[in-house]
């Protein structure tokens, strides 16, 4: 029986010593109490004779970590127990030796436990190790040297990310085994990557200062690697010409680097692949035709490099999974092929600050996933799974992981990086070009667009009469264009409009009425002279007229001394008026009188 199949879940969440009374006499080879409110373990739990594997992880309830390793070292389970799995439990208290009475443990999961700030040296004794989590500990020091070659068997598993380590990283080819998962992501380890272990199926060496070139990839043998990230570091150099090993491979992520070159013909063998992620190098050329053989792409970010030649058609034709498609800032020319119509699940296009020219293609409401509005978001977490044997206990256990897509994006005018919201945007940017024409009328039926930027181009005419049906629109920018006539009435309908730019054009007429729109700051519609009315203060023709006049009392700054004056005119005035009338009366009888 495999581990999987004999992991059974043992949810209680207080009284449960009398359960494990009873099974101190019978065969349990693996124990689950994970993601309960335990606040630690009887004495009964060490005499599992038999138990293999005990996964304690998730829970929620502050753990005395001593009392927890006596308990479970008290008998004979300490002489048996090979996989202990604690990860993300609230431990207090040194750590004592009771761990080390576990002289058969192979795999350690001690991963946000707060076992910071210095290295755990006592791993060091535990000789037997090929899995060690000990990611998201608090941990600022250097690792030992001896730490990198204390293993007489080989690791399968090492992940010592999110701590605060540093200092070089020695070769490691030799202490991982076939099909082993490496992550040292977000610390700051420094120095070249020389020589990887050729089995290896994920290496994640993300957000560190590793420098220097590449080349090691060609050291990996063909069929093993699925996940590769080396993304926010200074490596730089070409992306050698040897991918043809990565059949396998799902992730490729090299993003904010100093890489250089051309993309290598060998890409085509990459058919697996799901993320390409190349953003902020120094790439250039055209894009290598051999791409297209990447059927598989879901997520394509290029941008922020000197790609240059027209947007190839094939990407429109080849790649129909694509939901993310970035290309921005680069060095593009032509225009927008009509062929990226044709990806019916694109929810961000992004194609700004390029060379690009001509219409804006008339058949982008053939992009059916922006078209529909309140559709369900896109599941933006690609899962892969690594095979990984524990000679020890002569099993395989298959490990299945995430990765969660990410990108820069502009958002209300600032570039910020999105990641769980990722699959809930859908977005268009074509802003910084060199478009002309008008804007074509069946944008408007993208009724689940929530950012549009057209902005910095040359766009002419006037704004579509139904653009308002774009209900969901957070953020609209036609800002520096040459768009005239006035703004459509149907804006009023746009109630989620909270970022609104449509300066320096030819607008005419009265600004809509509707909360979004006159709450936009008044700079956002400069730059049109005849535009008028809130919040501008530029009033419109007719304006005048049709003021109310003042009610008595009432006056431009509110004061008390406007309403007596107009009081007493009022009394004034009466008052005169029948002293008049009364003394005209008193004339005229007198002279009948006479």
């Amino acid at each position: 029986m495999d581990v999987s199949s004999q992991r059974s879940c043992i949810h209680i969440l207080l009284h449960f010593s009398t359960l494990l009374h009873l099974l101190t006499n019978n065969q349990l080879r693996l124990l689950d109490l994970s993601s309960n409110m335990l606040d630690g373990i009887p004495k009964y739990l060490g005499n599992l004779c038999s138990l293999i594997t005990f996964y304690f992880d998730n829970n929620s309830v502050v753990i005395k970590f001593p009392d927890f390793l006596n308990n479970l070292s008290s008998g004979c389970t300490s002489l048996t127990l090979h996989g202990l799995f604690a990860g993300h439990n609230r431990f207090i208290g040194t750590l004592s030796n009771g761990i080390l009475t576990f002289k058969n443990l192979a795999r350690l999961d001690m991963s946000s436990c707060s076992l910071g700030p210095r290295f755990p040296k006592w791993i060091q004794k535990i000789k037997n190790l090929t899995y060690l989590d000990i990611a998201n500990n608090g941990i600022s020091d250097t690792i030992p040297l001896g730490f990198w070659d204390m293993w007489p068997s080989q690791l399968a598993y090492l992940n010592l990310s999110s701590n605060n380590f540093s200092g070089k990283v020695p070769d490691l080819p030799l202490n991982f085994g076939n099909n082993s998962r490496i992550d040292l992501s977000s610390n700051r380890f420094y120095g070249p990557i020389t020589n990887i272990s050729p089995t290896v199926a994920l290496i994640n060496l993300s957000r560190n200062k590793f420098y220097g070139g590449i080349s090691f990839l060609c050291q990996i043998v063909p069929g093993f690697l699925v996940f590769l990230d080396l993304s926010h570091n200074f490596l730089s150099g070409q992306l050698p010409d040897c991918l043809w090993h990565f059949k396998e491979l799902k992730i490729l992520n090299l993003g904010h680097n100093n890489l250089s070159g051309r993309l290598p013909s060998s890409v085509a063998s990459l058919t697996k692949l799901e993320v390409l992620y190349l953003y902020k190098n120094i790439f250039f050329g055209e894009l290598p035709l051999s791409l297209k053989n990447c059927t598989s792409l879901s997520f394509l970010n290029l941008g922020a490099n000197k790609f240059s030649g027209n947007v190839p058609v094939w990407i429109g034709e080849n790649l129909s999974r694509l939901y993310v498609l970035i290309l921005k800032s680069n060095s593009f020319f032509g225009t927008i092929p009509l062929q990226l119509c044709q990806l019916a699940n694109l929810k961000i296009l992004d194609l700004s600050l390029n060379n690009l020219h001509g219409h804006i293609p008339s058949c982008l409401d053939n992009l059916t996933n922006m078209a529909q509005a309140g559709s369900l978001p896109t599941h933006n977490v690609h899962s892969y799974s690594i095979k990984l044997f524990f000679p020890r206990d002569g099993v395989y256990v298959v490990l299945v992981d995430e990765y969660l897509d990410h990108a820069m994006m502009e958002w209300k005018g600032y570039e910020r990086e999105l990641t769980s919201t990722l699959g809930l945007l859908k977005s268009i940017d074509l802003s910084s070009n060199n478009l002309i024409g008008q804007i074509p009328s069946e944008v408007t039926n993208l009724y689940g667009l929530h950012t549009l930027n057209l902005s910095k181009n040359g766009l002419l005419g006037e704004i579509p009469e139904k653009i308002g049906q774009l209900e969901q629109l957070e953020i609209f920018d036609l800002s520096r264009n040459n768009l005239s006539g006035e703004m459509p009435l149907s804006m009023s309908s746009m109630h989620f409009l909270n970022h609104l730019d449509v300066s320096y054009n030819s607008l005419s007429g009265r600004i809509p009425s509707s909360t979004q729109l006159q709450s936009i700051d008044p700079s956002r519609y400069i730059g049109n002279p005849r535009l008028c009315g809130p919040p501008l203060t530029k009033k419109c023709h007719g304006d005048d007229e049709s003021e109310v006049p003042h009610v008595i009392g009432e006056s431009e700054d509110g004061g008390e001394d406007t309403y007596e004056l107009w009081g007493w005119f009022y009394i004034g005035g009466g008052t005169g008026f029948v002293t008049g009338f009364g003394i005209a009366c008193g004339a005229l009888l007198l002279n009948r009188h006479v």
